[in-house]
């Protein structure tokens, strides 16, 4: 099969313009208004013009003006439009081609659709250069946004692309090394050239990928190709197995935010890994049909079509058709997510008429799914977990694959961090925190009305508190209307708030013998009030940062509340007989909890209660503040209780803050007084790894151990356990359980050791290692990787979804400062 290039860029052009008028087909004239002038934009650089930067490369190779950017130059610069003309036109381009690529002109393009632009400039730019030109692009995304358009752009530099197979560190928006051919594979199979230069591969047809290099090299040879004419990433031959751990992290990190397209994308994943080493990728099938003349195939080359068609085939080949149904589900609200099947007009959704009769769904079926955007609770819990069970069946899969494979991933350490511990905060289930259903399943959660349930000793219900999105009047208590259960009543309603069904609107009613409902109303109130449920964007960093605490809200006596039983009141008070009162010695501090927003935006909760509580919430606040982080943004306390409200809430304020203060060496006390409770006195000590706390008796004669003493276990603390500090003190910041932690720290004879922390940040030391810290890297990474299917596992790796091997490197200056940076490999 062979064509001659002439004849391959027709077949190319017309499935470039093809895809470009079904992009604008029923868009708005926003849309039509960017794509018009986005080329002009890179073309120029004039002042008043959109994206100007001062002395920024521009120009695009074989630009042309179009009628539509004359027109707009004419009516916005009428009197500088000769002199604006004059500049257009640049021998020299530094711009080699503009391409939009994913799901632009395809069928799952809406009007939420970004533009993923890549921008192809010469690989001889200064890095100065390359900066100027990510300002100008950056002002354009700004200029695009007044017209409700998005554009995520990524400077592209051929050469660089083909020689160190990744591109720049991951983003939120970028792959980093996440993915190098698979990306390849998805930008040939979706690219829509803007201005430019055409792509090479699309236009030259090789029979087998592995020798496309050399067929290049041969038509250059013979000089029936001139490199000067072509954009060229290189070809798909060089596809290997490691990139499938990495995309598939990547996938499921997307489907973070667009579950129903990730859904898809990983299950194109793992049928392509299952064809490995054979894979027959779509962009390959795409150029074989354009070649041999199959210009309408049943895809239409619509990349999402084709993947579905790909996936189908996979599953109908495995039986496997539940998984295929919630395919085609998640394939199809995709495509409508924002239309009406009553636009007769769109083809879209004449398409998916076709497909949903083929697939013989029935009327309700479709209703069903068309009122998505209006499901409550029920419905989007159900589809949450199926999305989340489908995505991680794919993800497990492709684990599985690269073990029996026995490969590593190729993404490099400081994207692992970045990656998985965004994942590790999305879909990891632990104690206390808050699972944040997506928000992409339905528009409105609200309720009138939730009913909070308190259940003790039932023998048909564990203890604990449940919630129904009923009025008492059509509450009947059964397992099937429960909407959310848990042990501790704030875990439950920051539940209902951050996911939310609770509104300054809604309703709320209470059955329980120790909360009143006054208490439980100003609790939400002062919830809705300390934290806003919008996220805010997490930077990249921070993933490999400690997790400190943001924002916090604490709660005094919500649930056990000391002071309803009181009846004698005494007139001279101080603060600290609160802890201790009255004959009996009682704490009127009856319970504590901890609702809690983290850098890493994870929502946590903790409960304590009891004659100690207050004890314990403070052990476990300062094992959460570290020093050198930034001070909380926000420490709220509240207190619900009958009597002594204020007075309660002012001391248990006081001593919170005066912990963390002392914690993050702003205070000139090294110490909070002896506080007496329940009758005990007790001393706090501040370490390097938290508080401790001793019982003084007689005057401190005696102590005993805090821990021995409440016996309560703590979730996720975060202390190194080792009794002789003989290790940077910095690690203490790092600490995260969880996480298995690698330090490197270089020595002067060029050997170097290593810190490890386990998962229970237990440390382990290792002096005066030889060889490369590289290779260390990829082999502990491989051990990961092995040690889920009895393979050998040395660090005792608790079995957990995204809790791979973090790395860090430690640096000492001439001034005996010491700072730890993300591990970097060398080559990078």
């Amino acid at each position: 099969m062979k064509y001659d290039l002439n004849r391959a860029r027709k077949y190319v052009e017309n499935l470039d313009k093809r895809r470009l008028e079904r992009a604008l087909l029923g868009a708005g004239d926003g849309l039509q208004h960017v794509l018009s002038l986005l080329p002009l934009l890179l073309q120029l650089n004039y002042p008043h013009l959109p994206g100007y930067v001062v002395q920024s490369p521009c120009g695009i190779a074989g630009f042309c003006l179009s009628d539509y950017q004359q027109q707009f130059l004419l009516a916005e610069y009428p009197t500088s439009y000769d002199q604006i003309k004059q500049k257009i036109y640049c021998a020299n381009s530094p711009i080699l081609g503009l391409y939009v690529m994913g799901s632009f002109g395809s069928i799952s393009q809406t009007s939420h659709s970004d533009l993923d632009t890549w921008i192809c400039h010469r690989e001889d730019l200064t890095e100065d250069e390359r900066d100027l030109l990510a300002q100008k692009a950056q002002k354009i995304k700004v200029w695009a946004m007044q017209f409700d358009v998005e554009i995520n752009f990524y400077l592209m530099d051929q050469q660089r692309f083909r020689k160190t197979h990744h591109a720049d560190l991951l983003t939120n928006e970028n792959s980093g090394s996440a993915q190098y051919m698979l990306l390849l594979d998805e930008f040939y199979r979706s690219a829509v050239r803007l201005a430019g230069k055409p792509l090479l591969w699309l236009h030259l047809w090789v029979d087998d990928e592995v020798d496309y290099e050399k067929e290049v090299e041969k038509r250059i040879r013979d000089g029936e190709l001139d490199p000067q004419d072509w954009v060229d990433f290189g070809g798909l031959g060089q596809f290997s197995a490691k990139e499938y751990f990495g995309a598939s992290l990547w996938q499921l990190y997307k489907g973070i935010d667009s579950p129903y397209k990730s859904v898809l994308k990983i299950l194109l994943l793992e049928a392509y890994s299952k064809e490995y080493p054979n894979t027959r990728l779509i962009a390959r099938q795409f150029k074989e049909d354009l070649f041999s003349g199959n210009t309408t195939p049943a895809h239409h080359f619509d990349p999402y079509i084709a993947i579905l068609t790909k996936v189908t085939d996979y599953l109908t080949a495995l039986s496997e058709f539940k998984r295929l149904d919630f395919v085609r589900r998640c394939f199809y609200v995709k495509v409508t997510e924002d239309l009406t099947l009553y636009k007769m007009s769109n083809w879209r959704i004449n398409y998916m008429r076709i497909l949903a009769q083929e697939w013989g769904w029935n009327a309700d079926l479709i209703r069903e799914l068309n009122l998505r955007p209006f499901w409550k609770i029920k419905r989007v819990k159900e589809a949450h977990e199926n999305l989340v069970k489908f995505l991680m069946m794919s993800y497990h899969s492709l684990v599985n694959f690269a073990r029996k494979q026995k490969i590593s991933s190729s993404m490099i350490p400081q994207d692992i961090n970045i990656l998985t511990r965004k994942l590790y905060t999305a879909f990891e289930e632990l104690p206390g925190k808050i699972i944040l259903l997506n928000t992409q399943i339905s528009r409105n959660l609200s309720e009138p009305h939730l009913s909070f349930l308190e259940v003790r000793g039932n023998k048909h219900f564990k203890d604990g508190w449940y919630f129904v999105n009923k009025p008492p009047s059509e509450v009947m208590f059964s397992e099937d209307r429960v909407v959310e259960y848990s042990e501790n009543l704030n875990t439950l309603v920051a539940w209902a708030y951050f996911n939310r069904l609770l509104t300054s609107e809604t309703e709320l009613h209470l059955f329980s013998h120790s909360v009143g409902i006054d208490a439980l109303r100003n609790f939400v109130t002062d919830l809705r009030l300390s934290f806003s449920r919008t996220l805010t964007s997490t930077y990249s960093n921070a993933f490999t940062d400690s997790c400190e605490i943001s924002n916090i809200v604490i709660a005094v006596n919500l649930t056990v509340d000391p002071t309803a039983s009181i009846t004698e009141f005494k007139e001279h008070l101080s603060a600290s007989d609160l802890f201790s009162f009255g004959p009996l010695e009682q704490n009127l501090v009856g319970s504590i909890d901890f609702t809690y927003r983290n850098i890493w935006n994870e929502i946590r909760t903790l409960h304590f209660e009891g004659p100690n509580a207050i004890l314990i919430a403070l052990k476990v606040l300062s094992n959460k503040i570290y020093r050198g982080v930034n001070h909380p943004r926000s420490v709220q306390v509240f207190c619900y209780s009958q009597h002594y409200r204020r007075a309660l809430r002012n001391l248990v304020s006081g001593v919170v803050n005066r912990c963390i203060s002392i914690r993050l060496g702003e205070s000139q006390m090294p110490s909070i007084p002896r506080l007496r409770v329940a009758g005990k006195n007790w001393q706090f000590f501040f370490e390097e790894s938290g508080i401790s706390l001793q019982e003084v008796e007689n005057d401190g004669q005696s102590a005993v151990d805090f821990d021995d003493v409440l016996k309560s276990p703590v979730d996720d603390k975060t202390e190194i356990h080792n009794e002789d500090r003989q290790y940077p003190a910095e690690i203490d910041l790092f600490a995260s359980e969880g996480f298995l932690q690698f330090f490197f720290e270089d020595n002067k004879d060029g050997t170097f050791n290593v810190y490890l922390l386990n998962e229970a940040n237990h440390l382990e030391i290792y002096r005066h290692c030889d060889g490369v810290k590289d290779e260390k890297v990829k082999k502990i990474n491989q051990l990961y990787q092995v040690s889920g299917e009895g393979g050998e596992n040395p660090y005792h790796i608790e079995s957990r979804n995204f809790n791979y091997p973090q790395f860090y490197q430690i640096q000492h200056n001439h001034q005996g400062r010491t700072r730890i940076l993300p591990f970097k490999y060398r080559r990078i």
